[in-house]
């Protein structure tokens, strides 16, 4: 919690941030859907879009190097360890993902966040963990296997080896929370995402050239359309929710930060029903039972 600030005032701005971030990151699995495909055609390749989304998420944060650069030397370890995890790593797991499964199911996947920020706090960063963390982290885990099997519109179990890419990204964004509340929580919001893209923009930026961005983009009619959604990805999704994630982080506990992970299923649902996309009976049970097991999680937080 901020010092000198009323309780009241924090949990105003506390809540605000986890709204605003539900719907922004809620709504970035149906914009990388539409950065990959046209009409269900594939445009780009999950290769070149999360390269373009690091690269414009680096470069729409880069002005702000002009101030926070000089953080860069004393910090760079924990910061490289959250631009990978945080960012890198995942853009590319989720891409791989959606161009198999459809965008409301990672977004359901998603929502185990929570769990894995707590496993990997309990493992690495000294956070106590109780028997209820553990009945949670258990039924979640089920529940998000029961996601994984349970995708066809008979509701029999099919297996889907890309839905394991997107809780691979929850594992990462566990540890990725942790770094940030243990190691950069002095850091301004701003600083601790410019100079966390600073490690893996430029790499997004190689890769856009490496994997024939450019000329996909001259022989593709909808090339530079679905680069339009993969800007608004990068801006929207990677930048700005990256600066609002780590204010949220400094108010808060990394495990409660991570609850937005708990909404944004719902968004990511909406969008994708709105798309043609089917929600069967037995998912709607495996999120219930996801959520189930967040909810436990949760409990055993406010319960200290």
């Amino acid at each position: 919690m901020e010092a000198g600030k009323p309780t009241a005032e924090r949990d105003w701005v506390k809540w605000a941030l986890l709204v605003v971030l539900t719907f922004i990151w809620g709504s970035s699995f149906i914009l990388m859907k539409r950065g990959l495909f046209h009409a269900g055609q594939p445009v780009l390749s999950p290769w070149q879009m999360a390269s373009a989304r690091l690269a414009i998420a680096w470069l729409a944060l880069s002005p702000l190097l002009f101030r926070y650069a000089p953080l860069l030397r004393v910090h760079w370890r924990p910061l490289l360890g959250t631009g990978l995890l945080g960012n890198g790593i995942p853009a590319f797991l989720f891409a791989a993902a959606q161009s198999r499964i459809d965008s409301s199911l990672s977004g359901m996947l998603n929502s185990l966040t929570p769990l894995f920020t707590l496993l990997a706090g309990a493992a690495f960063f000294g956070k106590h963990i109780r028997g209820i963390h553990v009945a949670g982290v258990l039924l979640g885990l089920a529940g998000a296997l029961g996601l994984i099997l349970y995708r066809h519109h008979g509701d029999a179990p099919v297996w889907n080896g890309y839905a394991l890419l997107p809780i691979l990204g929850t594992l990462c964004y566990g540890f990725s929370g942790n770094i940030v509340k243990r190691y950069l929580y002095m850091l301004p919001a701003a600083a601790t995402a410019a100079l966390a893209l600073t490690f893996v923009g430029p790499i997004g930026l190689v890769g856009a050239f490496a994997t024939g961005l450019p000329d996909t983009l001259a022989g593709h009619p909808f090339g530079w359309r679905s680069l339009g959604f993969v800007a608004l990805l990068a801006v929207l999704s990677s930048a700005l929710s990256l600066v609002l994630w780590n204010a949220l982080l400094k108010r808060t506990s990394a495990v409660w930060a991570s609850s937005v992970t708990y909404l944004m299923p719902l968004v990511a649902i909406g969008w994708g029903l709105l798309d043609g996309e089917v929600l069967t009976r037995m998912q709607a049970v495996m999120i219930g039972v996801v959520l189930g097991g967040v909810y436990l999680v949760n409990l055993a937080e406010r319960r200290g």
